[in-house]
């Protein structure tokens, strides 16, 4: 374990001593910031016109208009820029030679490099809970269970994506190409839960394949083992598959 936390350390300071973790925490949190004060001025005019009877924290966080499928929308445009060079900088520098004659195994290689995107998926949703926080503080009896579930769902998908990504690392050591093939593959996961809706069998098909749209339970407050499971296979498949 050890072994794999440095590695961990390693790969994040290389990816904070960049200017693309910074750039990509900085157009998240504003991007966080203009959808949440959005969702407030609504709420403000339609507690002037009409009073809301429903739960103010299901109207912010959940929905169409909620902060968290917002968020959620645009996510797979930013995971390409951060696994692109987990595997293929090394593969490109040279490094990976003295990786393999060094005491570490690949699956500690493998393992250390998705630990640093497990942290810097906390950071992103630490982002989002400050908004949470700062919304419980000012709404009386404000519903956390729900705004932490989908604080999870957010997660597990981040690390869906970051799996996906660090596999595509893997498979070559050009970044500009890891980093369109996985958005590719994610844009995919993304939209090819809207296909072919109105036939059943279809239907069922791209509902396991959207990734996406299996934490949408998981947003709007319930905690389903089935989506937890699916996630966790999801990352131990492309984990095992690098």
């Amino acid at each position: 374990m050890r072994k794999i936390f440095k590695i961990a350390l390693t790969e994040l300071c290389t990816l904070f001593y960049s200017p693309i973790a910074w750039l990509v925490l900085i157009i998240f949190t504003v991007q966080a910031c203009m959808t949440y004060f959005r969702l407030v001025d609504i709420i403000l005019m339609q507690q002037f016109s009409k009073p809301l009877w429903y739960s103010i924290a299901k109207e912010m966080y959940t929905g169409n208009l909620g902060l968290f499928p917002n968020m959620l929308v645009h996510l797979y445009l930013y995971i390409p820029l951060l696994t692109m060079g987990l595997m293929s900088r090394e593969y490109s520098s040279g490094s990976i030679k003295l990786l393999y004659s060094s005491p570490v195994s690949s699956v500690q290689i493998i393992f250390g490099k998705f630990l640093s995107m497990m942290i810097y998926s906390l950071i992103l949703v630490g982002i989002l809970f400050l908004f949470v926080g700062f919304t419980a503080w000012n709404v009386p009896r404000f519903d956390m269970s729900l705004a932490l579930s989908g604080l999870l769902g957010i997660y597990l998908v981040i690390c869906s994506y970051a799996a996906i990504g660090l596999f595509m690392s893997c498979l070559t050591s050009y970044q500009v190409v890891a980093a369109v093939a996985t958005l590719g593959a994610l844009a995919f996961l993304n939209y090819v839960g809207r296909i072919g809706q109105e036939v059943p069998f279809i239907r069922v098909i791209t509902y396991w394949l959207s990734i996406s749209g299996r934490s949408d339970e998981l947003i709007n407050g319930l905690i389903s083992s089935e989506d937890v499971f699916y996630f966790l296979i999801v990352i131990g498949l492309f984990l095992m598959l690098s």
